[in-house]
């Protein structure tokens, strides 16, 4: 083989290279992007049902920051679905209520609805994140609990019916309806009911409890337990 020959074969090997490579990334929908992970004690990593974690409970309030509860002025909510392979898995009752210790964040749910309670003296940015550090769960871009990978048949993330990247990052507002499903993205709901986040607005949630309104203090869940 001459010497021009073969640097016209390794030219071609070349470029076969490259088009393998870039078809194979054209190809990888199911790389992880780039996020927040949470971090902190006795965050759980195996797979759901995930119970409140309470044994480092007031650790992780003390490491995120977030707001006390008692006083209410700022009193919204949120609603998390979690599907697994097309089945949902409830939220649990009672995150970040820790009755136990008499602990209770500002951040919480009360009943299995999916509905998350945030409920602080003042207005506060509260995150995804924020919240599975509470519930003692673990949250990044391609990981929620044990649960791992991202698009195809593993992880999906929606927020009011679109994708959502970055979850732990997400800054919850009133009435956000988050959707996070494993397996197939046509397995799951991406946008379903809330008409539960209304009544609870309402004060119609069967807890006594309603969000805030201009110029009001807001009525407390916690108060009416």
């Amino acid at each position: 083989m001459s010497s021009r020959t073969l640097r016209r074969y390794l030219s071609c090997g070349a470029v076969v290279g490259l088009l393998a490579l870039a078809v194979a990334g054209c190809g990888s929908s199911t790389a992880a992007p780039p996020g927040l992970t949470i971090a902190g004690p006795g965050l759980q990593t195996g797979k759901p049902p995930w119970p409140p974690e309470y044994q480092h409970l007031a650790q992780r309030l003390h490491e995120i920051g977030i707001p006390a509860g008692g006083k209410e002025t700022f009193h919204i909510h949120a609603m998390v679905h979690i599907y697994v392979n097309g089945l949902l898995s409830p939220l649990p009752a009672n995150i970040g209520l820790d009755s136990a210790k008499g602990l209770e964040s500002s951040l919480h749910t009360h009943d299995s609805t999916g509905i998350i309670h945030m409920e602080a003296p003042h207005p506060y940015r509260y995150t995804l994140g924020d919240f599975f550090s509470v519930w003692g769960v673990k949250l990044g871009p391609a990981q929620v609990g044990g649960l791992t990978g991202y698009g195809g048949d593993h992880l999906h993330f929606y927020l009011n019916g679109r994708p959502l990247r970055d979850p732990a990052a997400l800054v919850l507002q009133k009435g956000d309806s988050v959707v996070i499903g494993y397996g197939p993205d046509s397995s799951f709901p991406h946008k379903p009911s809330t008409i539960l986040l209304t009544e609870i607005e309402k004060g119609e949630g069967g807890l006594g409890c309603a969000g805030a309104k201009p110029g009001h203090h807001a009525k407390s869940c916690l108060a009416s337990k």
